[in-house]
């Protein structure tokens, strides 16, 4: 019989995501904006000119998921997509002026949400699990990409 402890690391971990996915939509609310499109929008201020495709490696997503993201935002008007002058099939992403002026809100939540998640830790323990964090996504990326699909 398989015990409830072997599956404890996991199941903390959906249930860490999905508490900090609601607290971000929560937070975001206000700007009209969801976790996964704060996410792009993001991506797209610190990367202007940002390819889709590149977009969708980083986030992870598949090329659906990102195509319905960006066509939310874009309708916000908070990106612009326009096709790549050199090949007409990558679509690049540029915030626009409305898009900009969220980068000082959604950075303000971002380190609200960081400052909740390691509420009661102390820097040496913010360190150590920020480390070991990084480590599970590691392996859990290597596990994506050895899939036949390359994990999307």
């Amino acid at each position: 019989m398989i015990q409830n402890r072997q599956f404890r690391a996991a199941s903390l971990i959906v249930q860490l995501g999905n508490a900090v996915t609601y607290y971000r939509n929560l937070k975001m609310e206000h700007i009209g904006l969801t976790s996964v499109q704060s996410d792009a929008l993001i991506a797209a201020l610190r990367n202007p000119g940002i390819t889709a495709a590149r977009l969708k490696e980083q986030l992870q997503l598949s090329q659906s998921t990102v195509a319905g993201i960006l066509s939310r935002l874009e309708g916000k008007g908070l990106i612009e997509k326009k096709a790549d002058q050199e090949d007409a099939r990558k679509a690049i992403l540029t915030p626009t002026d409305q898009g900009l002026a969220l980068e000082m809100p959604l950075k303000e939540i971002a380190l609200e949400t960081q400052q909740s998640l390691v509420e009661g830790m102390s820097e040496a323990e913010q360190e150590e699990f920020i480390r070991l964090l990084d480590i599970a996504l590691e392996n859990m990326n290597r596990v994506r990409q050895a899939q036949p699909s390359g994990g999307r």
